[in-house]
């Protein structure tokens, strides 16, 4: 065979072979033109995607972020840093195992928060609340030690204000401690908004102090929008619900042995707090005046509340003892809130009333003033608000008392026409 028939033996496999390849390019450019999604890499150890709309790469889904490392120090700390792409993030892994190995365990960027760990941030806080004489019932303690047991023991630092809604989305769907649900007593109640509300807010509080002491640069708590709240629920006790919890707590029918009718039925005379009922003690009780002296109370300041003849007559019975408590028990010891709470709650499902709390008695306190005929100022005086604004949730009325108001509005028809 000549070079010629040579040649022309040898182009058609490489034409073949050229259209082939051809194809497959093809195929790969109709692949990645339907949103086909390539294959995610290989895992590597400490090294993660966080997806956030403001990143500057994209990880195998298409999604904006940035890649971090994780790693822990000889003390057992967690710390998370910022990459950017996922070679610069293994290799930041990588030199920061190093460093841990070589008694580093900081990048000198935080050296200075080496000790600002979460568990230093909230004890930071507790203190300077107990140095101003806050949280002494340890509601603060109990709220952020839930927060731990959920962040986890990691780095003040390194706690995003991602982890902070993945914080409030589990307190919101975390039942109440504690609390029954009123439609089904054997069932724990979810948390309120306010609830959660309130662990956001001692957190952000406590990082609040540790940036001021120099252990945090920012605070994360502050980015994070807390949850719709709504605080204008009013129950009202009607007198026959009054009985039936009174009758449910005679000492005779319950196995408690104490009678708390006398602070139930001060609660509904004075408006007082189940807190400031229970702190309240013998030589605060003003006779000639009238008052009881709240040492203690919500505003952080010593109150007066006003006592009328049915709340003097309730602590007349009683008897002064001393300078003791007025409600106590035999040792002197002061009745508690979570007592009185678990009291009232049985008393309650006792007499079928659902849906009420011992703080209840204040909101039926300041209804029967204003169903009476006082002012709403007047009664957001005696309930010790700041602001008469804090009291118009008081202000409700039922239909026969707007119609009966409309009645009093209405002008006295003179019998003469209208037109002339």
């Amino acid at each position: 065979m000549d070079a010629k028939a040579e040649h022309v033996i040898v182009i058609p496999e490489a034409w073949a072979e050229a259209q082939v390849n051809a194809v497959a390019v093809e195929v790969e450019k109709r692949t990645k033109r339907k949103g086909k999604k390539e294959e995610p890499p290989a895992k590597v150890r400490g090294v993660f995607f966080r997806p956030n709309a403001n990143g500057q790469v994209k990880d195998h889904l298409g999604r904006l972020g940035d890649w971090w490392c994780r790693y822990t120090d000889l003390a057992g700390m967690e710390h998370r840093e910022k990459a950017g792409s996922r070679p610069a993030a293994i290799d930041l892994y990588g030199r920061r195992r190093s460093e841990v190995r070589q008694g580093k365990q900081f990048p000198e960027s935080l050296r200075n928060l080496r000790k600002a760990s979460l568990a230093e941030v909230c004890h930071d806080y507790l203190v300077s609340l107990a140095a101003n004489g806050r949280d002494a019932r340890g509601q603060a303690a109990f709220r952020l030690s839930e927060v731990q047991s959920i962040l986890g023991a990691v780095a003040a630092e390194t706690v995003t204000p991602q982890e902070i809604e993945k914080l409030k989305a589990k307190l919101a769907e975390t039942p109440a401690r504690g609390r029954k649900d009123p439609q089904d007593p054997k069932k724990e109640r979810p948390r309120a908004p306010g609830s959660a509300n309130r662990y956001l807010q001692d957190l952000r509080a406590a990082f609040n102090v540790a940036r001021r002491n120099g252990k945090v640069e920012k605070n994360p708590v502050g980015d994070v929008r807390l949850l719709r709240e709504n605080n204008k629920r009013v129950r009202e006790i009607t007198a026959d619900e009054e009985k039936a919890i009174l009758t449910a707590l005679d000492p005779q029918e319950r196995r408690f042995h104490t009678d708390l009718r006398p602070m139930v039925k001060l609660l509904l005379e004075t408006g007082l707090r189940a807190g400031e009922a229970c702190r309240l003690r013998w030589p605060d009780v003003d006779w000639r005046a009238e008052v009881a002296t709240l040492p203690k109370t919500k505003a952080g300041a010593a109150q007066h509340a006003a006592l009328n003849a049915a709340a003097l007559a309730i602590l007349r019975a009683l008897g002064p003892q001393g300078d003791g408590y007025v409600f106590a028990w035999k040792g002197g010891r002061p009745w508690t809130v979570g007592y009185l709470t678990h009291a009232f709650h049985k008393a309650a499902l006792k007499a079928a009333v659902v849906d009420v709390h011992p703080h209840d008695c204040r909101h039926t306190f300041a209804c029967r003033r204003l169903r009476a005929g006082v002012d709403i100022f007047a009664v957001s005086k005696l309930l010790r608000h700041a602001s008469v604004t804090m009291s118009e949730r008081y202000a409700h009325l039922s239909q026969a008392d707007l119609k009966a108001a409309v009645e009093r509005a209405s002008p006295t028809p003179t019998g003469t026409p209208t037109g002339t």
